[in-house]
């Protein structure tokens, strides 16, 4: 077996933890098939989802003769969503995996790491490309006439559409990792500068929709139109619609060729780079000062903070929403709420638009969650907890406490900003605020306790546990449930005043917290003992 081969299967190994799961008890292989059999209901359901709204939407498209548009939709939310989330899983992935140092003493060549580096990459977004390219594909199928090598196309055109988006995306990676790594201060310059990328992508995306609407009346048909758009799209679909090999000839020569070259070129600087991200900087003119006694838990908290601003996909992705949530805040107060709701294709009307507010804060409140990968972040240095004359629960209390000082000045802030802009009632906005601070603090905890449930303390890379871990799914389900419940309470008991529905909220997450901190004195305790 190649290098290359071994390199991926071990990589594939460890990320699922099959090894360990081999020799785990019965109780850890429960857990492990619940896990499964959840992921499994999941995608089920995201599925059908997909099927019944691709099915509602052909039947319009074939009204009028555009069928292909949803072909080109697939593609483009393909790369999109790759090269969104492949933007800050690029740098974690290539230059800051935790089994570098073990790799550059083995007699293996850079290119062959940096290529298991860039397929791992590849492989992680499959899930994407499946979920936007083979479900608009078999519609697609049924809706229409196609030759015999459809599907064989289909599978190969999966296979290749993240090449292109990873690839500027590990380019755009390679850029900021080469000047972080220049300045003494490199985790906090990566993180500054991949957070200005995700705002400045954000505010673009703002005016995506005017730029198609321009490129569309400048075309004679949707495909002219793609061809200006997102040339690669174009000989996607013309494979599938035509059957043409041509096309297809050329979508995996454009795909391949450029990845080729960009690991062939990084190849030479690789260690260069991963070498320099290494260094550490002390300071020559260090000088005894009087020593600060802080309290266990404010110990802790600045662990927890340096920890959280040492890696750069534990920001991005514990972040986003956060991020997301003041720029949407000032695109309205700048553009008005009409404008946004437009561009968000969602309909105004005036008694909705507070809720339409509220569920995008609680959204976004809810994305942003620490807590849920904490304990498995201290990874092998948790004895050094474990072993500490500190209070299990005073470390709980610092992990939580960092989650909550994400996520509620900025959500507090963003909605007053909106409340005055829009006008809504003082009594509205207080008890919103008491929701969104409740919610902020049951988030954590369900996380944390998630966490101690599902752990994973063996990790090559912080995006095997920030992305791909059963705890962060898990909380992000819990959590959406917990809000479906909460509407679904109010649709039984059929509440129409927007105050009664809070007031009943805000009592039952106050419950909540209550229950999850009991749990978290108690058998939250003992599981951290056990770990």
């Amino acid at each position: 077996m190649s290098n290359l081969a071994l390199l991926i299967k071990n990589n594939l190994i460890n990320e699922s933890g099959i090894n360990k799961l081999k020799y785990a008890d019965i109780k850890e292989k429960s857990k492990a098939i619940g896990m499964i059999l959840l992921i499994i209901f999941t995608i089920a359901i995201l599925s059908t989802y997909g099927f019944v709204a691709c099915f509602y939407l052909s039947d319009f498209l074939i009204k009028v003769n555009q069928m292909e548009l949803l072909l080109i939709l697939g593609i483009l939310g393909c790369s999109m969503t790759t090269f969104f989330t492949s933007l800050y899983k690029s740098s974690s992935y290539i230059f800051q995996s935790k089994d570098y140092d073990m790799l550059a003493s083995l007699p293996i060549k850079e290119t062959t790491v940096l290529s298991s580096k860039i397929l791992a990459l590849i492989i992680s977004n499959y899930l994407f490309a499946a979920a936007f390219l083979i479900i608009p594909g078999i519609v697609y199928f049924l809706k229409v006439e196609t030759s015999g090598l459809y599907f064989p196309f289909l599978i190969i055109l999966t296979l290749a559409s993240p090449l292109i988006p990873i690839t500027i995306s590990s380019i755009v990676a390679f850029f900021i990792t080469n000047i972080s790594a220049r300045t003494k201060k490199s985790n906090l310059m990566s993180i500054i500068l991949n957070l200005s990328l995700v705002v400045i992508v954000l505010i673009l995306s703002f005016n995506l929709q005017n730029v198609m609407a321009t490129i569309i009346q400048n075309s004679s048909s949707i495909i002219e139109a793609t061809q200006k758009l997102y040339p690669p799209a174009y000989y996607f679909v013309d494979t599938l619609k035509n059957g043409d090999v041509l096309s297809l000839g050329i979508f995996l020569l454009v795909s391949v060729v450029p990845i080729g070259l960009f690991v062939i070129l990084l190849a030479k600087n690789f260690n260069k780079i991963n070498s320099k991200l290494g260094e550490t900087y002390k300071a020559n003119n260090y000088k005894f000062k009087e020593l600060k006694v802080s309290s266990p838990v404010k110990s802790l908290l600045k662990k927890e903070t340096k920890r959280f601003l040492s890696s750069n996909i534990y920001v991005m992705n514990c972040s986003i929403g956060m991020i997301m949530l003041p720029i949407f805040t000032i695109a309205i107060l700048l553009v008005g709420y009409d404008k946004i709701a437009q561009i968000l294709e969602m309909n105004v009307v005036k008694d909705s638009i507070l809720l339409q507010i509220l569920g995008i804060t609680l959204f976004c409140l809810i994305m942003t969650n620490t807590t849920s990968v904490s304990i498995s972040l201290e990874g092998k240095n948790l004895w050094i907890l474990k072993s500490s004359p500190i209070e299990e629960m005073d470390i709980f209390k610092s992990k939580i406490l960092l989650n909550i000082i994400l996520t509620i000045p900025i959500s507090v802030i963003s909605f007053l900003a909106l409340s005055f802009k829009l006008d809504f009632h003082i009594k509205t906005t207080a008890l919103i605020i008491i929701a969104i601070i409740l919610l902020s603090i049951l988030s954590a905890t369900l996380g944390i306790l998630i966490n101690l449930l599902y752990p994973k303390l063996e990790f090559t890379s912080d995006v095997a546990i920030v992305k791909r871990s059963a705890s962060v799914l898990i909380t992000m389900i819990a959590n959406v449930l917990y809000l479906a419940v909460l509407c679904g309470i109010g649709y039984i008991l059929k509440i129409n005043d927007i105050n009664l529905f809070l007031i009943i909220g805000d009592v039952v997450t106050l419950m909540g917290i209550f229950f999850l901190y009991g749990l978290l004195k108690t058998k939250g305790v003992k599981m951290f003992r056990n770990l």
